[in-house]
């Protein structure tokens, strides 16, 4: 299964499986940035008022993990390479997310994607 993990603003790991669609946010209050997957939201522990309320999205799609920016105002950078057809307030086009990936949102905020697909999780069972 893949999964997003950050760094919080304590330097602890965050790690949150990607079971379905996640929305990448933050909190009206104060900052906080959030994934959002339904109902629930779960905090990274990093305050950054450079992300967007809903910046990016993380999603699987015909068995590929895709990201796209959703219409935040800073952009969503993945591994250097700002995501296509991005404008502040418009949605860029998703990007297939292929190996490890290193997301940042706004101006301060890095994610990590960590890949793993169905392969490579019946190897390491297989090698136990």
């Amino acid at each position: 299964m893949s999964s997003l993990v950050a760094k919080s603003d304590d330097g602890h790991d965050v790690s949150i499986p990607i079971t379905g669609p996640i929305v990448i946010g933050r909190s009206d209050k104060d900052y906080t940035v959030l994934v959002k997957s339904g109902i629930d939201s779960i905090s990274l522990g990093i305050s950054d008022a450079t992300v967007s309320r809903s910046h990016a999205c993380v999603y699987m799609e015909s068995g590929k993990l895709m990201v796209k920016d959703v219409g935040s105002k800073n952009g969503t950078i993945v591994n250097d390479v700002p995501l296509p057809g991005w404008k502040p307030g418009q949605e860029s086009r998703p990007v297939e997310i292929k190996g490890d990936a290193t997301l940042k949102l706004g101006h301060n905020t890095q994610v990590r994607l960590i890949v793993e697909d169905s392969t490579e999780r019946t190897q390491r069972i297989s090698y136990k």
